[in-house]
């Protein structure tokens, strides 16, 4: 078996198990529900990943790692408004489009609660985002220093707070679907930032 072979086998579990936490959740999707949607037997799936903890931490870290791809490409420090620049941000989550088309909102949701009893996750995801809060707050001040935002704006307190209205609007996405609007938060922001 070539490792293409095992690296595609891999995936086909990694999907499997993604589609069946998007629609059931971490605590009702079991190993054999994982093992059918693979189409693969129960050992080729073992073969890649020892237990459902084991998935459950893959599919968070390939949802946090689709998010900062998106972010990373965003060109926030130009151009638009710091209040645009949050918007875009909102907009560009994946909800919808993570590979294989789940919505990754549901998974999120159940990885922030999944990772109070997971060390491995927990530290998966605070570390994830920890860095996105370190990044806010980096192009805070930047914005700060160039004029863009209040004089007196402290980015080490309102990165938590813009960092708390993204992952707000991920639980509003998953509540209210298209009715989150990310359009609506730009008022808001700006009144905020004094943008």
């Amino acid at each position: 078996m070539t490792d293409e072979h095992r690296a595609a086998r891999r995936a086909q579990v990694l999907d499997a198990a993604r589609r069946c936490f998007a629609a059931e959740g971490f605590h009702q999707t079991s190993m054999d529900d994982v093992i059918r949607a693979s189409g693969l037997s129960a050992g080729a799936v073992y073969q890649y990943y020892r237990s459902k903890d084991e998935l459950i931490v893959a599919a968070a870290a390939e949802a946090l790692s689709s998010i900062r791809d998106r972010l990373d490409r965003l060109d926030l420090a130009t151009g638009t408004s710091p209040a645009a620049a949050v918007v875009d941000v909102l907009r560009t989550l994946p909800f919808a489009s993570s590979p294989g088309g789940v919505d990754i909102t549901r998974i999120a949701l159940n990885g922030w609660t999944e990772a109070l009893r997971n060390d491995e996750l927990h530290s998966l995801v605070h570390e994830g985002y920890g860095t996105f809060r370190a990044q806010i707050a980096t192009l805070l001040r930047s914005w700060r220093d160039e004029g863009r935002v209040r004089p007196d704006l402290d980015p080490e307190a309102v990165a938590p707070i813009l960092l708390s209205l993204v992952l707000g609007h991920v639980v509003q996405q998953a509540l209210f679907g298209d009715e989150a609007d990310p359009g609506i938060y730009e008022r808001g922001i700006a009144d905020l930032l004094g943008d």
